[in-house]
């Protein structure tokens, strides 16, 4: 299952704790360990020392590490993945606090963009994590998205390799406060829950003999935390998805607060990348600038002809399921948000062609969003191959006095 394993360090302990854990997995899985450190203020002699401290623990485990001084070309992030894809790495294990203190370092920098941008599974271990030696117990949450399918599958190659026992949890709010449905099954079996039973479905064949499931209730990154301490798991798996894994799935959400507060190691999967939207766009502020209006017929093609910065016209490229101002975010672009939940109106788009789906809206009208086009950027997914949308609306004598 893996081969090579890399360990990204910055010498602090955290990472030598995520280091100790890599040495395990290589331990037991017979494979290469690569220990890495990006070199980001020239002082090798610290960079040489932050990678030995790993690769000496490596040797006292029987493990073959080689070390590497990474010059840095882009981010710190990008540095490692490169070296990963260009080194046959099959997963990237590391801690999520680092030099800079846990908020820093897990959101918005190194943690982040690599659990956002990683083609390969990426193995967290915080501060309060216990790595252990034996991997008896995998957990996977599931709620049946391509991100949780590759995180399944993920989580079904880990149980089966180590030996382990699998357990399913999907949480709903569907069951009374305080319900719990908990059912012990074959792989190929159905329980009638289709997010489990897929899981059921894609183990047929392999050697797993037993697979326990569960439906729970709650909120649910503390129904999964909760069950992982009560079965006594050894790792968790979950999904994340691609460049949203951190702006959708991971900020403030389910799989963040399951990486920042989980006591055994857990491993993001990212899935392989679908479709693309392609989203052309424009700053509402532009059209007040040049006496243009939503209602023109030509905008698009003023828009292209004018002598605009990229930050006022251009393209994104948004995946499927992937939102609007992530999109845009991830393209270094600053539209303007808030709340990010879909409660205020800020991050508002004027939708002139295709269409995008939000997953909330508690602030636009039905005649604003049927009538006018209006949608929230922060939560809305292209429906369509192509959208033509004008940002930054918030500027919109409709809106502005609802802007935060």
């Amino acid at each position: 299952m893996y081969d090579r394993i890399l360990a990204p360090t910055d010498g602090s302990r955290i990472a030598e704790r995520a280091g100790e854990h890599a040495c395990e997995l290589a331990r037991r899985f017979g494979a290469d360990l690569s220990v890495a450190t990006v070199l980001e203020d020239d002082d090798r002699e610290r960079a040489e020392r932050a990678v030995d401290a790993v690769a000496e623990h490596a040797t006292e485990r029987g493990v073959d590490a080689t070390t590497e001084i990474l010059d840095r070309e882009a981010s710190v992030a990008e540095t490692v993945i490169e070296y990963a894809t260009d080194h046959d790495v099959d997963c990237i294990v590391m801690g999520t606090q680092g030099r800079s203190g846990l908020d820093r370092f897990l959101l918005g920098s190194v943690a982040e963009e690599l659990l956002r941008e990683s083609p390969l599974p990426v193995v967290t271990v915080t501060e309060g994590a216990d790595p252990r030696p034996d991997l008896e117990r995998v957990l996977v949450a599931t709620d049946g998205s391509d991100s949780a399918t590759a995180a399944t599958d993920h989580a079904i190659e880990l149980a089966t390799e180590a030996g382990a026992t699998l357990h399913v949890v999907h949480v709903t709010d569907a069951l009374l406060a305080g319900e719990r449905e908990t059912v012990e099954v074959a792989p190929g079996e159905e329980i009638g829950t289709d997010a489990i039973d897929d899981v059921l479905e894609r183990a047929q064949g392999t050697d797993l003999e037993t697979i326990h499931t569960a439906v729970v209730p709650g909120r649910t990154h503390q129904a999964i935390l909760a069950y992982a301490t009560e079965h006594d798991v050894d790792a968790i798996v979950m999904g994340t998805h691609g460049r949203t894994g951190l702006g959708r799935y991971l900020l403030g959400s389910t799989t963040e607060r399951v990486v920042r507060f989980a006591t055994v190691p857990v491993t993001g999967v990212r899935p392989e990348p679908g479709p693309t939207t392609t989203v052309e766009y424009l700053d509402y502020q532009v059209l007040e600038e040049q006496g243009w209006s939503l209602e023109d017929e030509d905008l698009f093609e003023q828009a292209a002809e004018a002598d605009l910065g990229e930050d006022a016209y251009g393209t994104l490229e948004v995946e499927q399921g992937e939102y609007v101002l992530d999109a845009a975010e991830a393209e270094g672009e600053d539209w303007p948000f808030y709340c990010r939940v879909g409660g205020c109106v800020d991050c508002t788009a004027a939708v002139l062609e295709g269409d995008l789906e939000m997953d909330e809206n508690r602030q636009l009208s039905d005649e604003e969003v049927e009538e006018k086009g209006f949608r929230l950027t922060c939560v809305g997914t292209p429906t369509t191959e192509e959208v033509t949308l004008v940002y930054n609306v918030k500027h919109h004598e409709d809106l502005q006095d609802r802007v935060m």
